[in-house]
Parts: structure tokens; sequence; C-alpha cells
């Protein structure tokens, strides 16, 4: 057998003992090392990740079904796992497509959802041994794989400590934001579909959009993402993340992303009764994790109109900001 199928059936082995029923955690650095030892292993194992996305296999599978079964026709004792590809590829493409049908399930299997409720702070230890703190009224979503560690925020705010690796990076989502990083401590803040508050607090990250890493990060800055602009803010993060203690310091926002965040401590839903207002530039800090005190805040400050209902909260433009 040629190396370069060896390393194939290998990629294939890894790829067969990761879809079992139960992955023995112990492996995991036996697949990290055999990983490491070659930048062709990392190839081949990409490439077979590559063909599971593919519309060829959809193709494929339908060769599989029309193809000899493979219990029909079992090999000799000694080739059982050593087939040749090169003398037998309809067989092969049969096998390695039937086992990329059952990886593709893989995902679906090993995603973990986190959720905190409004006003409720949780910190979760995930498999790899990271830590994440959700802010309040927080949804995030955990891929852990031997291969890759991925986390998406649906909603709300997240703190990570993630737990540096050699192989894996970790790699978070939020919106069309992305945020790589190898082993640091940093926040991701979903402040709205098309805009993200990243800060870090120990290492480095990448902050992209859409994929692409347009933007290093170090420790003690930021980055906001906006629109599909990623914008640099040197200087911003320090200790822990103001919402830790309840807390957001607001630079130049608008003030619909502020009301999200106080949402997310509020029983009642907060609606701003003029669309101008949520665009409204908002500065100052605010602890916004006491409702009443933080609109009391925007109130004075901005000359609105806060209205208690018995089942909604409505803000208006105040006389004066009308006036003007």
């Amino acid at each position: 057998m040629s190396r370069e199928n060896q390393i194939v059936e290998e990629a294939a082995g890894w790829i067969d003992r990761l879809n079992q029923p139960a992955f023995d955690a112990a492996a995991g650095p036996d697949f990290d090392a055999w990983m490491a030892a070659s930048p062709r292993h990392r190839e081949v194992f990409a490439d077979l990740q590559a063909l599971w996305h593919s519309e060829g296999l959809v193709e494929a599978l339908g060769q599989a079904g029309r193809a000899p079964s493979i219990a029909q026709a079992p090999p000799e004792p000694d080739a059982r796992f050593r087939r040749n590809w090169a003398t037998a590829p309809r067989l092969a493409t049969a096998a390695c497509a039937m086992l990329l049908a059952i990886v593709l399930l893989l995902p679906m299997l090993s995603t973990s959802t986190y959720r905190s409720g409004a006003g409720k702070i949780r910190s979760v230890v995930l498999a790899d041994g990271s830590r994440v703190d959700l802010s309040s009224d927080t949804e995030l979503r955990v891929r852990i794989l031997p291969w890759e560690r991925t986390a998406t925020l649906m909603r709300g705010e997240a703190f990570f400590d993630v737990r540096h690796e050699g192989v894996r990076a970790f790699r978070v989502t939020s919106g069309t934001t992305s945020v790589r990083v190898l082993g640091t401590a940093f926040n991701v803040d979903r402040q709205s579909p098309t805009r993200t508050a990243v800060s870090v607090y120990r290492g480095a990250v990448e902050v992209g959009v859409d994929g692409a890493a347009n933007l290093v990060v170090r420790k003690g800055d930021g980055a906001r993402v906006v629109d599909g602009h990623v914008v640099a803010q040197p200087r911003i993060a320090e200790g822990a993340p103001d919402w830790k203690s309840g807390w957001f310091e607001a630079s130049d926002i608008p003030l619909g992303v502020l009301i999200g965040k106080v949402q997310r401590y509020s029983a009642r839903p907060i609606l701003l009764q003029d669309r101008g207002l949520q665009a409204l530039p908002i500065s100052g800090r605010f602890h916004i994790a006491d409702t009443d005190r933080a609109l009391q805040a925007v109130q004075a400050a901005y000359h609105v109109d806060v209205a208690y209902g018995p089942k909604t909260i409505s803000i208006r433009p105040g006389a004066r900001a009308e006036n003007h």
C-alpha cells in the first residue's frame, strides 16, 4: 500500500471512530497527534470534510445505492482494512459515500445549546474545558468536535475563557461577524443581527466578517462590527466585562442597542414608539440590570418620555426633543 493510500485510510478510520455511538474522549490526544504529525494528514482530512458538503455527495450516494452490497462480498480477512482504492474504485466510492453520509449527521448530534433567562447570569464549562459566562437573556450554540470548536451567539452577550489547544482553534460567530482564537479570554456582544462588539481581556483574536479575518485585536483593545465594517476600539477592556456587574458603557451607540441590553433584564417589553429614536446616538454609563434606573437616566439626559403601562414600557420623544 502506498503512503498516500495509507493516509486516506487513516483519515477515514478517524472519521469512522468519530461517528461511533460513543467516542472515547481519551482518543482525542491521539487524534490531535495524528493531525499534527504531517501537513498532509490535515490536507487529506480537510479534503474529506469538503467532500461531505459538496453537491457531488448526492450523486455519490446514488451510486452507492446501486453498488453491490459490501456484506454480500466480504473481503479477505488479511485485506479487510487494507482495500486498494486504485483497483476497486467503485467499492471505494460506495464505502466513502456511505461513510460520509453518516458523518453529515455528526454536527447535528454534537451541538449543545445554552440559554440564560431574563435577569439571570449563567456559567458553563464546555467539553474542552473552556468556560463561558452568559449574560442575561443569552443563547449560545456550541459544537466541540475532535477537529474543531465552534460557537454561535444567537442573541445576547457572552464572555469566553478559551482553553488553548495546539491543533483546534476556537471560532465564535455572531451574525456575519467571526472571531477566531487559539487561547484567550474575550467578550462578544451581539447587539443586533448586523452589529457586534468584541473586547479582549487576554491574548488576541482575529475579527472578521463572513469568515475573512480583517483585524487582530489584542489584550485591552476591542472592535466593533457594524453593517459589515470592522472598526478598532483601542483601550476599552480592563478587568472584566461591565455586564458582570450589571453595567454598560455606551460610546456613541444607537438608543435601540442600549434598550436591547436593558430589555434583557426587564420582565415587560420596552417599546420605542418613534423610529427616529432607534438611531439616536447615546453615550454614558448605564446600570442596565436596574431597568427603572437605566430608563430614568436616558429620560433625563436625552429628553424622552418613558411611560409605564401594565404590560409594556413605552418610550417616545419628549416635548423638548420634539421642539428641537
